[in-house]
């Protein structure tokens, strides 16, 4: 492996990782329903990889019947993931959404031994028992009555769901073409999602729809492409790292653009948080 490769790829992790991040101050620009969201950023997704995969892949998108109805769980686990995370952040704020969401190795570390019959590591009681510590930290005083407790609900059952899809995927379609699951799950995603938006339709402006554009194709079939390519090179476990920045990266972006008020307290909840998340990367 040359350096430049490395290099590269180095800066395709980050790059993604940053994209990812951003992709949380979507919530608050968008005035929309996390449903919404969801949809657009699925479909437009779907669209690109699908152009990405025919047109200058020149590879097909043909499943056989046991993968696709794998990729439909996990879609529909994907939309549950979005919605969760969008809500997350629209009832709180993006420190909250991404930092709750970054607890989602410690989910990995209890649902692993269950979806593969590995040994139990126990030391994964004191990682979550860290992560509830550091997240009563950032949650602002008198949460308990506010939104930014059921925001903060919102984005522990978003990571949850994140775990639970990282597992399936390892398990079930882990010698796909990254490309094809991820068309298929944000296929399925929006398809879940459908219902929803015909039940309680929404006016989108087009501005909206401009934005829902970016967000689909620049901060998710961009950005994932970025990181499926970081990851011919990059260790796993490398990368496991450089996504705990994404809060960082984040609550940083929200600080400039949205506004957001960083407290001290906030700061020593997420460092907890995003430090137990490394170790439990590193650890398995």
């Amino acid at each position: 492996m040359s350096l430049t490769n490395k290099h590269q790829s180095l800066v395709a992790l980050h790059s993604a990782v940053l994209l990812f991040a951003l992709s949380g101050l979507f919530a608050k620009w968008l005035e929309l329903p996390a449903t919404v969201i969801v949809f657009g950023r699925a479909v437009f997704c779907a669209l690109t990889l699908a152009l990405l995969v025919i047109m200058f892949k020149r590879q097909s998108l043909a499943c056989d019947k046991k993968t696709l109805a794998a990729l439909a769980i996990t879609g529909g686990i994907l939309a549950f993931h979005w919605g969760s995370f969008f809500q997350a952040i629209q009832l709180s704020s993006v420190a909250i959404g991404l930092i709750t969401f970054a607890s989602f190795p410690i989910f990995v570390s209890f649902l692993e031994p269950v979806f593969f019959k590995e040994p139990f590591h126990y030391q994964a009681l004191l990682q979550a028992l860290l992560t509830l510590a550091g997240i009563y930290l950032i949650l602002p005083d008198g949460a308990t009555t506010t939104n930014e407790l059921t925001g903060a609900l919102w984005g522990i059952a978003s990571a949850f769901s994140f775990a639970v899809l990282t597992l399936l995927n390892r398990k079930f379609v882990r010698n796909s073409s990254a490309k094809k699951v991820a068309f298929y799950q944000n296929t399925f995603a929006a398809l879940f999602i459908a219902p929803l938006i015909v039940i309680e339709p929404v006016a989108v402006t087009s501005q909206q729809l401009t934005i829902l554009l970016i967000l689909g194709v620049v901060f998710t079939a961009f950005a994932h492409s970025l990181f499926n390519y970081s990851l011919k090179v990059i260790k796993a476990q490398i990368a496991s790292i450089a996504v705990s920045l994404e809060p960082i990266y984040g609550i940083v972006a929200a600080y400039f653009f949205l506004g957001e008020h960083i407290s001290m307290q906030m700061v020593i909840g997420g460092m907890i948080v995003l430090a137990t998340n490394v170790w439990a990367s590193t650890n398995r």
